[in-house]
C-alpha cells in the first residue's frame, strides 16, 4: 500500500511530514493557533487501510423540498462560460474568519485576534453559510468577509467533525445565495469549477478542472474517515476549505476539503483535491441546522470497504461489500450474531459498492430501526442474512 500526502486544504501555519506519512492539509488558511482535525494524519484513497465506522449521507438524488433551509431550485441550464456562472455565484462566496482569545508577545491580557480563515457559501436567504468543520474549529468568535470586503459577525449553529461539515449564520440581508445541486448525477470527466480565498489572502479565487474519480475514500489514524468523495483536479491551496465546487449550472455539487500534496517521502503529487458530495452536505447540514449537531445510527464495527481488486488480491468470496475486521462487544451487529471476517455486501437490499457505501445507507436509517444485513459468512463464504437493531452512535466513536 502507498501512504499518501493528503493535505487538508487547510493551515498556511501547517508543515508537511517527511516521516513516510501522509500530511492531510485541510483548506483553511491560517495565520496562526487554527489547525485541521485532519492534520498530520495517514490517509489513503481506496487502499486497505481499516477504518472504523462512520456515516456520511446517502448519494441518492434528492428533493429540494426536503431542505426548507435552501434556495428554490433553478432551471439547471448550462453556462456558456465560467465567466458568466462566476459573476451570478461569486457574491455568495465568503470568506470566513476564525478569531481566537490569546495574548501576543508583550501583552499581559487576551484579546480576540485572527487565527484563521477558509471558504463559505451563503445557501439561504436567512443567511446560513455553509463551510468546513475545520474552519471553524476552536473559535472564539466568527466573522465572514464578503466579496466587496464588507466584514460582519457570523454565528456557530452548529459541526460536525465526521464529515468535517460546519454550518454559520449570518443575521443581515445576504448579498446573494446559491444553489445546491445533486451530487449523485456527477459523472468522471465532467467540468467543474473552485472557489476559495487562496493563502488567506486571495479571496474568491476561481479555478477550474474536472472530476477525476468518484465514491474515494479518506482514511485517518484516529479511525474516522470520509467515503464517497469527490477526487477532482481544479487546483485548490490553504484557504479553500469549505468552498464550493460548482459543476456548469452554477450549482454546489461538493464542498472542497483535502489535497494530497505528497504520495510517499520525495514523491509530489498533484491535481489531487477532494471534496464532500454535496447530498451528504445538505443531509449533514439539515440536522446541525433542526437539531444543532448529527444523531448517528450505530451499527458497532471496524470495516473496510473492498473492490474487485482487494477482493481478487485478498482471494474473497465476493468482490464489493464491508469486510468487517472487529465487531464492538455487546454492540448492535455483536448481539445479531455479526462477527469479524463477514462481508456485508447489502443492507435493505441495497447493495454496498464504492459508490455507495455502507455509511450512505446507514444514514437512511435512524436509532432504533430494524435493518436486515446481507452477509458472506467469513468462515465458509455462504450467504446470510440477519437482523440487526441500529443504536445510537457513542460520542467517542
Amino acid at each position: 500500500m502507498m501512504t499518501m500526502g493528503l493535505t487538508a486544504a487547510c493551515s498556511t501555519g501547517s508543515s508537511d511530514n517527511n516521516d513516510g506519512t501522509a500530511v492531510i492539509a485541510t483548506a483553511t488558511s491560517a495565520t496562526g493557533a487554527a489547525s485541521a482535525t485532519t492534520e498530520n494524519a495517514a490517509a489513503a484513497t481506496n487502499t486497505s487501510t481499516v477504518k472504523v465506522e462512520t456515516t456520511s449521507a446517502k448519494p441518492a438524488a434528492t428533493k429540494q423540498a426536503d431542505y426548507p433551509f435552501l434556495v428554490g431550485s433553478s432551471d439547471a441550464s448550462t453556462y456558456d462560460n465560467i465567466a458568466d456562472m462566476v459573476e451570478d455565484v461569486n457574491q455568495a462566496v465568503v470568506t470566513v474568519i476564525n478569531k481566537q482569545t490569546f495574548a501576543g508577545f508583550g501583552q499581559s491580557s487576551s484579546e480576540l485576534q485572527p487565527a484563521g480563515s477558509g471558504t463559505g457559501f451563503i445557501v439561504s436567504d436567512d443567511g446560513y453559510i455553509i463551510t468546513n468543520n475545520h474552519v471553524v474549529e476552536g473559535s472564539d468568535s466568527l466573522s465572514v468577509l464578503f466579496v466587496d470586503g464588507t466584514e460582519v459577525d457570523a454565528t456557530l449553529v452548529g459541526t460536525d467533525a465526521i464529515t468535517d461539515i460546519a454550518v454559520i449564520k449570518i443575521d443581515q440581508r445576504v448579498p446573494a445565495t446559491v444553489e445546491i445541486g445533486d451530487s449523485s448525477t456527477l459523472r468522471v470527466g465532467e467540468d467543474i469549477v473552485a472557489i476559495g480565498s487562496a493563502l488567506g489572502e486571495y479571496t474568491n479565487t476561481v479555478t477550474q478542472g474536472i472530476v477525476s474519480g468518484l465514491g474515494r475514500s479518506l482514511d485517518s489514524q484516529g479511525g474516522a474517515g470520509m467515503e464517497n468523495m469527490i477526487q477532482h483536479d481544479a487546483p485548490i491551496n490553504p484557504g479553500n476549505s469549505g468552498g464550493p465546487l460548482l459543476n456548469m449550472q452554477g450549482q454546489v455539487v461538493g464542498v472542497n476539503t483535502a489535497v494530497v500534496r505528497q504520495a510517499e517521502p520525495g514523491v509530489t503529487a498533484e491535481g489531487l483535491g477532494f471534496a464532500i458530495p454535496s447530498n451528504t452536505v445538505k443531509d449533514i447540514a439539515s440536522q446541525l441546522i433542526e437539531n444543532g449537531q448529527v444523531v448517528r445510527p450505530f451499527l458497532g464495527i471496524s470495516y473496510q470497504l473492498i473492490n474487485p481488486q482487494i477482493a481478487a488480491a485478498q482471494n474473497l468470496p465476493v468482490d464489493h461489500g464491508a469486510f468487517i475486521a472487529d465487531v464492538v462487544a455487546g454492540g448492535p451487529a455483536a448481539t445479531a450474531g455479526v462477527q469479524a471476517n463477514d462481508i456485508v455486501t447489502a443492507i435493505d437490499g441495497q447493495e454496498i459498492s464504492q459508490t455507495t457505501s455502507l455509511q450512505d445507507i446507514l444514514f437512511q436509517h435512524k436509532p432504533g430501526d430494524t435493518v436486515e444485513l446481507t452477509i458472506a459468512r467469513g468462515t465458509t463464504g455462504e450467504t446470510v442474512t440477519v437482523q440487526v437493531t441500529l443504536g445510537t452512535r457513542p460520542a467517542d466513536q
